[in-house]
């Protein structure tokens, strides 16, 4: 497997990936589009869909009746191992993708593919290309090579060009339902059904990430995220119930330590606020339901409109880190609003 400037941005995860049925259509024809293009949220296994796919096409073995690959033969087991030369990936460095990078994918596939029968070029954050990227990439799909199919991810189309768009065959990826996650969880994966609850709930209908949660499936992040939640709920807690307010730096300072966290630590805070809406009205519908009694200490005399102001600030507060706003002092103005009024008196 082929990387091009970002090395770990494709290794392949084996569990947790269920080809949605245009992609089993086209394993039973094998008639692949010159591209496709995966369009959905986050965390919702695009990437691992694509390398599950390429496996698939190149599987050696005998197929699964799901149509996945055996994932036990030559060719899986390089893609697997990320060591498959006619697989090859491309991801945003610096949140941009160059010309240089498409180039350098033209001139990897110039050539006829060294052993597969399907070369997969994957381009991730497609939306991520500059315009020279784009136009280089629109010059390969008029004409692509032989046994070459593209592959391009993308949260949102409205970053690429109309015509790539229109080259491309759209698969859509959508949440899955949370009681599917559970289910999943409990029957395939052995996950006591308290602990599937939890990681389905806090999933936001991301299988992979359900999987990751429970540590079923490893990946770069060895982030200990059931503690890091336990952590991030019970310091904030503390935080609205009346804590000194040091405990805002010394909270921005010590999330601000492992920026690339962010994100799942922001979903951690959104999580707990979203729950001390609805557990004013049904508990069974909460996601953190391990924490229900400090759910009951932290919301007395606190009103849903409040809360709701937190929820909206805290998109506020992505928006502007996004936008390159320092991420600790961003994070202490917004852990202010949450300390009470006597406190800061």
């Amino acid at each position: 497997m082929q990387f091009h400037d970002q090395p770990d941005t494709c290794l392949s995860i084996k569990g947790g990936v269920n080809l949605p049925q245009d992609l089993v259509a086209l394993l039973a024809t094998l008639k692949i589009p010159n591209a496709l293009l995966f369009v959905g949220n986050p965390d919702l296994g695009k990437v691992e869909t694509a390398l599950a796919f390429a496996r698939a096409l190149n599987c050696q073995g005998e197929k699964r009746n799901d149509g996945l690959a055996c994932d036990q033969c030559r060719s899986c087991k390089k893609i697997l191992s990320s060591m498959h030369p006619d697989i090859i990936c491309v991801a945003p460095v610096k949140e941009r993708i160059k010309i240089s990078q498409i180039r350098e994918i033209y001139g990897q596939i110039k050539a006829k593919p060294h052993e597969a029968k399907f070369r997969m070029v994957l381009i991730q954050g497609a939306e991520a290309m500059n315009p020279e990227a784009s136009n280089a990439l629109l010059k390969i799909l008029e004409e692509p090579p032989e046994r070459t199919f593209f592959i391009l991810t993308t949260e949102r189309t409205d970053g690429l060009l109309p015509t790539i768009l229109s080259r491309c065959r759209q698969v859509t990826f959508s949440p899955m339902d949370q009681g599917k996650i559970e289910q999943i969880l409990v029957r395939d994966h052995g996950i006591d059904t308290t602990t599937a609850g939890i990681a389905a709930s806090w999933s936001q209908g991301s299988l992979q990430k359900a999987l990751k949660f429970t540590g079923i499936v490893k990946s770069d992040d060895t982030t200990d995220w059931p503690e890091r939640r336990r952590w991030m709920i019970t310091a904030i807690s503390t935080l609205i119930r009346g804590a000194n307010p040091g405990v805002a730096l010394l909270l921005a300072e010590k999330i601000n330590q492992n920026p690339e966290l962010l994100g799942g630590t922001l979903a951690i805070l959104e999580s707990f606020f979203r729950d001390m809406v609805v557990f004013k009205y049904n508990t069974e519908k909460i996601i953190n339901s391990d924490f229900q009694t400090l759910l009951t200490e932290t919301d007395s005399g606190i009103s849903t409109q409040r809360v709701l102001s937190w929820i909206t600030e805290l998109h506020h507060v992505e928006k502007k880190i996004k936008a390159n706003a320092g991420i600790r002092l961003t994070l202490e103005a917004f852990l202010f609003k949450l300390i009470p009024a006597r406190q800061l008196a």
